[in-house]
């Protein structure tokens, strides 16, 4: 499948960059890592005017920490953040959460920016135009109707980044820029939960900088995920844990994220009504795996059955708290 015709510009500034986005608005379409916009060029997911390539802006492509946080270039490949130091360092955690992403190849120029900013994908919008043109048009792609949910009111398309579950619990914010200046959020609330349109940048808006917390002492890890082939596949179900235990063992701090069954990563509120304050045991474990299966909310839009998703969100659940307290205690086995 050949590419569409467009313009393509790379510009040497990121003023540069925001007058482009200011001029073009939607028309326009970022080029990062590019593994998954030539995908969607090729199957006429998106036709942009202009394509805006941001491989010459090294402003964007820096790691770096200072007293308040771990400072990371939207432009930075997984692989160089899988690399950093300064990752291995304070979160050594999260480059095992690199490692399940893709394959070396396509971590190489997938970048940390274009993961958070993932499109949410549905097996019935992720096809080519051909495929495509023989269905009524969906939610996603301007339609009245979700081919995935009987009678649905909404676009169900998931979400299905690795990073974002995992950076929500670690409590990173963004950093977002435009024309008007700049903003910094949490990224829990850099998601709009809509199927159609997954995050809030606006068109003129373009997401720079990436910063995490510094590592506190006594905090338990984890990300558990479920895929089809081990190697390479979006996850089809994720779960990320942050724990942090008192001297006597028991939690005090939890929190539990859940990435690939919403149209957003879901927060699990009651994670910390459950286990604040408690000593994990087999009784609790099945208690938060219950909970976490209740808050999922899969539907048929991927390859693997919506129902045994849930179900597999209740032992990724296990799987990462049992590791995270591991982490926590300082035994990495």
């Amino acid at each position: 499948m050949n590419l569409p015709p467009f313009q393509f510009k790379q510009p040497k500034s990121l003023d540069e960059v925001t007058s482009l986005l200011q001029e073009y608005g939607d028309k326009a379409a970022i080029l990062a890592g590019g593994t998954i916009l030539i995908v969607a060029l090729r199957y006429r997911l998106i036709e942009p005017t202009l394509v805006i390539c941001l491989k010459e802006l090294k402003i964007l492509n820096h790691i770096y920490k200072n007293d308040k946080a771990i400072n990371i270039g939207s432009m930075v490949p997984l692989e160089v953040l899988e690399r950093s130091e300064i990752i291995k360092n304070e979160y050594p955690s999260l480059i095992s959460v690199i490692q399940k992403i893709a394959v070396p190849p396509i971590r190489n120029q997938a970048t940390i920016g274009g993961n958070i900013c993932l499109d949410n994908r549905c097996i019935f919008y992720n096809q080519s135009e051909f495929w495509r043109s023989v269905q009524k048009p969906c939610f996603k792609l301007g339609g009245e109707l979700c081919h995935a949910v009987e009678k649905g009111k909404r676009c169900q398309a998931v979400y299905s980044g690795d990073l974002a579950p995992f950076l929500i619990a670690l409590g990173a914010n963004v950093k977002i820029i435009s024309k008007e200046g700049e903003k910094l959020i949490k990224l829990s609330e850099f998601f709009t939960g809509r199927g159609e349109k997954p995050n809030i940048l606006k068109p003129n808006e373009l997401l720079t900088e990436i910063q995490i917390p510094p590592a506190e002492p006594g905090v338990g890890l984890s990300y558990e995920k479920l895929r089809i082939r081990e190697g390479m596949d979006f996850p089809m179900a994720g779960v990320a844990v942050k724990v942090k235990e008192k001297q006597d063992g028991t939690i005090e701090k939890i929190k539990v994220v859940l990435g690939s069954v919403g149209t957003a990563p879901i927060e699990v509120s009651k994670a910390t009504t459950i286990l604040a304050e408690q000593k994990l045991t087999e009784e609790l474990l099945q208690k938060i795996s219950k909970e976490t299966m209740e808050v999922a909310r899969p539907v048929g839009n991927l390859i693997i059955n919506s129902e045994y998703r849930r179900k597999m969100i209740g032992v990724l659940t296990k799987r990462a708290l049992i590791q995270a307290f591991k982490m926590a205690k300082g035994n990495w086995s």
